[in-house]
């Protein structure tokens, strides 16, 4: 097989695109989750907590008031947990969005191309010319979404082919369907 090249922009979306991939499948996410949980619920639990305090009745005993105030505390915590749970998605894409926009290195000039034994990634922004080369065998998994392909050579780390974009065909794209269904012995999504 002659090598086979393709050439596209990667902005900012193709990178939220994969943060958003990364959220929805690794460890390090898993655990910063948990971390925004609690730092999240504790927050939570002191507006409750806080709420109740100066709520305009009061119970004559403190004992008594104090623990209405706590239960209401965790009541308010438990009951907003889902809804902090479905937030930790975009808060931290806005916060990748907003990073990677600063960054002004996008969109980056791309350059695909599989080889027999490698796929090899050349990318340019703001006079940095980078080139990333992995060979199909280090390529542990494939996540696909509607849009993308992202063949996982670490972790966190993937190659992000996409599927319809300015510059790769219908033509291109079923080549690019057959090359990686004989290199590559995962399946996407596993």
């Amino acid at each position: 097989m002659n090598e086979l090249t393709f050439t596209y922009q990667m902005t900012v979306e193709d990178a939220v695109s994969f943060q958003q991939e990364l959220i929805h499948h690794t460890e390090e996410h898993e655990r910063r989750r948990k971390v925004w949980m609690k730092y999240m619920r504790a927050i939570l639990i002191a507006i409750g907590y806080l709420g109740t305090l100066f709520f305009p009745y009061r119970p004559e005993s403190t004992a008594l008031h104090v623990l209405i105030a706590v239960i209401v505390g965790f009541l308010f915590a438990l009951l907003l947990t889902p809804l902090l749970n479905d937030l930790y998605e975009p808060y931290m894409l806005r916060l990748n969005r907003r990073f990677l926009q600063k960054s002004q290195t996008w969109p980056k000039e791309t350059t695909l191309q599989l080889y027999e034994t490698h796929v090899e990634v050349h990318s340019v922004s703001s006079n940095i010319h980078r080139t990333t080369q992995v060979p199909w065998a280090s390529i542990k998994k494939v996540n696909e979404d509607e849009t993308y392909r992202f063949l996982y050579y670490e972790e966190d780390e993937a190659i992000i082919i996409p599927k319809a974009k300015q510059g790769i065909s219908e033509d291109e794209q079923h080549e690019i369907n057959r090359i990686l269904e004989d290199h590559l012995s995962v399946s996407p999504n596993e």
